[in-house]
């Protein structure tokens, strides 16, 4: 389903993502062959030994579900709802651990949030036995994920960028302007490399119950990716740099990548699982992330259930549709749709389709700029870097200036289709 369509079956979908199956102690292992997502090069690197394991609802129920009635307006008091839960949850899983004979000291992480399920060490001979217990839905291997491909076009020393009076890049343009954005209870949250904490052109959230890394070390960026993403969406109007779309928004960052391009799909759901226990309805989220080649989303995934979610419970998601100049239709997670879920191709300045952007407008919603984009870079400085990473977080800026779904103006055609360009 398209994002622009007039009713949403979003909740349907990521109910049925969920529906549970019956199975019986007579399982053999071509049964949890087929329960098991299977492993192939085309998906994604395995980590050897590392599983996500994912609870069915009617054993381990996500917050996210059961306080979905809950109309909450302050993160601490949401946060102390989700952690009540959140410990009776984890419980549970532990006690199905236990039945099995399986030491909990191998879990790696909980998720609570938005899905049930657990990052955990598994041999073989624990595999098979905890994947026929009927409280587990699925089980699935962990596997490396890449940031996006993403081009650095250009890298501003600190003494040029120290001097550099405000300019207001193409794509800023492109989206309709930029407008003021501080103030707004709305955050947008970038599940990234981090954010320069200290950039004097970015409204940063740096209180640590807010600003988390799940890599190690402090939300600090030493990427540069999640950096140049939170100036494109909110970089402040204050006479220097660059302008982003909702300028001086509140960025959030939740580090899932370390200085390098590697991480882990279990890495990037406790990011998600971070932003699921303070995130308001009308947040915004940005994922300008890579995923997995092949079955795009004709599988359940954690990873997929995981956005979906983040997007039934109030919040706006980004994604990037992908530098690989294929279908994004066989990409998670740029192929999700859903209610609030806006994947976004890559466009030049000049209008144009860019070469490198992943297509296809079934999962594709909208196209903004992502070539020659100048923005936010650590160290105080700006660069200009290129791909549908930068192109996400211009929809994200808008969400958040709009308090809602972005407006179109426009369109880009290319392959026979036409892109609506996001605008604010």
């Amino acid at each position: 389903m398209k994002n622009f369509s007039k009713f949403s079956i979003g909740a349907v979908l990521f109910s049925a993502l969920l529906m549970t199956s019956c199975q019986s102690e007579n399982t053999n292992d071509n049964d949890l062959q087929a329960k098991n997502i299977e492993a192939s090069g085309e998906q994604g690197n395995i980590i050897p030994g590392q599983y996500i394991v994912v609870f069915k609802e009617s054993s381990v129920t996500p917050t996210s579900k059961l306080l979905a009635r809950t109309q909450f307006t302050n993160r601490s008091l949401k946060a102390k709802s989700v952690d009540q839960i959140s410990e009776r949850s984890i419980s549970k899983m532990n006690t199905i651990l236990f039945d099995n004979g399986l030491d909990q000291a191998n879990v790696l992480n909980y998720f609570t949030t938005k899905i049930a399920a657990m990052a955990v060490k598994l041999n073989d001979q624990e595999y098979k036995a905890l994947a026929k217990d009927p409280n587990i839905d699925f089980i699935e291997h962990d596997r490396v994920v890449e940031l996006e491909n993403f081009q650095i076009n250009d890298v501003q020393s600190s003494e040029v960028s120290q001097r550099m009076a405000q300019q207001t890049p193409c794509g800023i343009s492109r989206a309709g302007g930029f407008v003021n954005g501080a103030g707004k209870d709305a955050w947008i949250w970038v599940v990234d490399s981090g954010i320069d904490l200290d950039h004097p052109d970015l409204n940063v959230v740096t209180n640590s119950t807010y600003a988390r890394s799940f890599v190690g070390g402090t939300p600090d960026d030493c990427n540069g990716h999640g950096t140049h993403v939170a100036g494109t969406a909110a970089a402040i109007n204050n006479g220097i740099g660059v302008v982003g779309v909702s300028a001086g928004a509140s960025v959030v960052p939740v580090r899932v990548f370390g200085c390098g391009p590697s991480s882990a799909t279990s890495t990037i759901l406790a990011g998600i699982n971070h932003v699921g226990r303070y995130d308001l309805a009308g947040d915004i989220v940005n994922l300008s992330l890579g995923g997995f080649f092949g079955s795009g989303c004709s599988t359940r995934t954690s990873y997929r259930s995981a956005v979906l979610a983040l997007s039934n419970g109030g919040s706006y998601v980004a994604i990037a549709a992908g530098n690989s100049g294929a279908d994004a239709a066989n990409y998670d997670p740029a192929c999700i749709n859903g209610s609030r879920i806006y994947t976004v191709a890559n466009m030049t300045c000049n209008g144009q389709f860019a070469a490198t952007s992943n297509f296809n407008m079934n999962p594709v919603d909208v196209i903004a700029t992502g070539t020659n984009v100048l923005s936010t870079w650590p160290g105080g400085r700006y660069a200009t870097l290129s791909g549908t990473s930068m192109a996400a977080p211009h929809v994200a800026g808008i969400m958040h200036a709009r308090g809602g779904a972005p407006r179109t103006s426009g369109s880009v055609r290319s392959r026979g289709e036409n892109y609506p360009i996001a605008v604010r």
